[in-house]
C-alpha cells in the first residue's frame, strides 16, 4: 500500500474515532465526558504511534478544547502552562551549544586513554562505554550518537578492528545500548522521564526531583550495564578483543584540538544548572525554608538561568547561545508539543471530575486488589518494556504512565508507590535497542554502520532488557520507593 494512503487512513480512522467518542452520551457507568476523553486517548496513540508525534499533538490539544468538562482554557493551560513543557525547551537549548564543540570527543579520549583504560582490554571497553554514558546522562541520545558516531569509527580505524568482527560488534552494539540507557538515567533534557514526572505531578500534585530520579535511576543503569558487559566477559567472549594494541589510542589524543574558552563557559554553565537542580534536595533537612523557595522555583528555572547566561556571554561579537539558531535547530519541537499534549491528556484522564479513576476503581479494583504489589510492578515494568523495543519511547511513557497513574491512584492510599513506578516507567522507555523502532536515530545508525547488524541489536537488545526487569523490580523500586514522596 502507498505510504501516503496508509497515513491517511490513520488519520481517517482516528477521526471517526473522535466523532463516534464525541457523540455518544455515555456507556454504563463512564460519563459523557469520560467516553470523549477515551476515544481521545485511542485516537491521539494512533496518531502517534502511525503518523507522527508533531502536528497531531496540536490535534490532541484541539479535542480536549472540545471536552465540556475541560475547555479550550483548561487545555491550554494544561498544555502550555506547565513547567514540564519549559523545562524541556530551556534544557534542549542548553545543551545544543555543547554540541557543537569538541567536548565529545575529547571527554571520549580522556575515558580512553587514561592510565586505567591502559591496563587492559576490558579496562579499554569500560572506558569507552563509561564515557557515553556519562555525556548520554546529559545530552539527547540522537544528538550525541550522531556526534559520537564519526569519532567511534575513528576509534575503530586506528585499532584495526574491521566491520562485522567481534570486538567491533561489542563495542557498537554496547555504545547503542549505553546511550539509549543513560537516556533514562537522569531527567536532564530527556523527554520520556521528563515526561512520566511530569504525569505523576499532575495526576497527585507531588513532585520528584532531579536529585530523587538520578538516585535511583544512575545505580540502576549502571549496574544494568555492568552485567549486560558480565554476559559478554564470561559468556559472549569477543576472540579478538586480546589482540587489540591499546597504545595506538594514543594517537587520537594528537586529533583533538585545545579546549576552548567558549566550550569552558559552556561547561561551567551546564554545572551550574546541574547543581540548581540537585541541591534543593540536599537542603530540604538543614534548610527546609531554602529548599521550599528553590523548589517552587520549579526544574524549569536552573535551564532558563543557564540560557540567559549564554544569551549574554558574547565571544568575537557573538553570543555562545544564538536564539534563532538554537529555536531552528536545538529545540526538537515536536517532542515538545507532544509532550504538552499527552501530558494535557493524562492530567483530564486522571482527574477526579472526568470520573475514569472511579470507574476504574469500582470495576478494577477488586482485582487489582488481589494482585500483590509485586505483581503489579512486573506488570507495568514488563509492559514498558517490551512496548519500548517495538514503538516511540514517548508513546510508550504515555500509554503506561496513564494507564498506571489511572489504576494506581484508585487503589488505597500506600498500598503502591505510585511516584517509584511512574520513574520507573520513565527509566524503562530508555531500554530500547531491540529493533530499529526502539529508537530510530540511534539503533537505526549504528546498524546501518555495518560494525553490528540487526540481529546482534536483537539479541542483546533483548538480554538488557531481561536483565533491567530484574534490576528495577527487585532492586530499583524499593531504591526509588525510599527517595518517592509518594
Amino acid at each position: 500500500m502507498n505510504k501516503t494512503i496508509s497515513i491517511n487512513n490513520y488519520i481517517l480512522a482516528a477521526i471517526i474515532i473522535c466523532i463516534i467518542g464525541f457523540s455518544l452520551p455515555g456507556l454504563g457507568a463512564l460519563s459523557s465526558d469520560a467516553v470523549k476523553l477515551l476515544a481521545l486517548f485511542i485516537a491521539s496513540l494512533l496518531m502517534w504511534i502511525f503518523v507522527a508525534i508533531d502536528w497531531p499533538s496540536l490535534l490532541t490539544i484541539l479535542a480536549l478544547g472540545l471536552v465540556p468538562a475541560i475547555g479550550f482554557g483548561e487545555a491550554f493551560s494544561s498544555a502550555f502552562g506547565n513547567s514540564t513543557v519549559a523545562f524541556l525547551i530551556f534544557t534542549f537549548a542548553l545543551v545544543y551549544p555543547l554540541s557543537k564543540t569538541n567536548f565529545v570527543k575529547r571527554c571520549t579520549v580522556f575515558f580512553i586513554t587514561n592510565p586505567l583504560a591502559a591496563k587492559g582490554p576490558w579496562f579499554f571497553v569500560i572506558g569507552l562505554l563509561a564515557a557515553v554514558t556519562f555525556m548520554g546522562l546529559f545530552i539527547s541520545p540522537s544528538v550525541l550518537f550522531v556526534a559520537f558516531m564519526p569519532f567511534l569509527e575513528d576509534i575503530f580505524k586506528t585499532l584495526d578492528l574491521k566491520k562485522g568482527s567481534p570486538s567491533a560488534k561489542m563495542l557498537m552494539t554496547c555504545s547503542a545500548i549505553c546511550i539509549n540507557l543513560s537516556s533514562g538515567m537522569t531527567a536532564i533534557g530527556h523527554v520520556w522521564p521528563t515526561l512520566a514526572i511530569g504525569y505523576y505531578n499532575s495526576a497527585t500534585g507531588y513532585n520528584i526531583g532531579q536529585f530523587e530520579y538520578m538516585a535511583f535511576g544512575i545505580p540502576a543503569g549502571l549496574l544494568i550495564i555492568a552485567l549486560v558487559l558480565a554476559v559478554y566477559r564470561f559468556i559472549l567472549y569477543p576472540a579478538d578483543l586480546k589482540s587489540l594494541d591499546l597504545k595506538k589510542a594514543e594517537a587520537l589524543k594528537k586529533r583533538i584540538p585545545q579546549i576552548e574558552k567558549s566550550e569552558k563557559i559552556i561547561l561551567a554553565v551546564l554545572a551550574l544548572t546541574v547543581f540548581l537542580w540537585v541541591m534543593p534536595s540536599l537542603l530540604s533537612g538543614a534548610w527546609p525554608a531554602f529548599y521550599e523557595l528553590l523548589n517552587g522555583y520549579t526544574s524549569a528555572f536552573p535551564p532558563l538561568l543557564g540560557c540567559l547566561i549564554l544569551f549574554c556571554i558574547n565571544i568575537d561579537n557573538k553570543s555562545l547561545l544564538d536564539f534563532k539558531e538554537v529555536c531552528t535547530k536545538g529545540i526538537m519541537w515536536g517532542s515538545v508539543l507532544m509532550t504538552a499534549a499527552a501530558t494535557a491528556l493524562g492530567a483530564a484522564l486522571t482527574s477526579s471530575e472526568i470520573g475514569i479513576s472511579a470507574f476504574l476503581s469500582t470495576y478494577l479494583g477488586p482485582l487489582a486488589q488481589n494482585l500483590s504489589p509485586l505483581l503489579m510492578i512486573m506488570f507495568f515494568m514488563a509492559w514498558a518494556l517490551i512496548e519500548t523495543n517495538f514503538s516511540s519511547n514517548i508513546v510508550t511513557t504515555t500509554v503506561v504512565s496513564s494507564v498506571a497513574l489511572s489504576i494506581l491512584t484508585a487503589l488505597p492510599q500506600g498500598s503502591i508507590n505510585i511516584g517509584a513506578v511512574l520513574a520507573m516507567i520513565g527509566f524503562a522507555a530508555a531500554v530500547c535497542n531491540m529493533t530499529p523502532a526502539g529508537q530510530s536515530t540511534v539503533n537505526t545508525v549504528a546498524i546501518g554502520s555495518g560494525y553490528t547488524d540487526t540481529k546482534t541489536m536483537f539479541f542483546i537488545g533483548l538480554i538488557t532488557a531481561i536483565i533491567a526487569f530484574i534490576v528495577l523490580v527487585f532492586l530499583a523500586y524499593p531504591l526509588a520507593s525510599a527517595l518517592m514522596p509518594y
